[in-house]
């Protein structure tokens, strides 16, 4: 399982950030596919919390992925 992982920070409080771990459960997914579909799941994210911006992002095995 590939899993997509990016730090976002609050807009108002930039010293307040967390990472977000998005998990694509299908076993066919590849590490490119997360590179082009990871885009539209983080703009998905960002449309549904307008309070957070992204900062950095990548893409690996899920569980092994560390922090950003």
């Amino acid at each position: 399982m590939i899993e997509l992982v990016f730090a976002v920070c609050m807009i108002d409080q930039p010293s307040r950030c967390k990472d977000v771990h998005l998990n694509f459960e299908s076993e066919t997914v590849s590490q490119q596919q997360c590179f082009m579909n990871g885009q539209f799941a983080m703009a998905q994210w960002a449309g549904e919390n307008p309070n957070w911006t992204i900062k950095n992002w990548h893409c690996g095995i899920a569980g092994q992925v560390a922090k950003i």
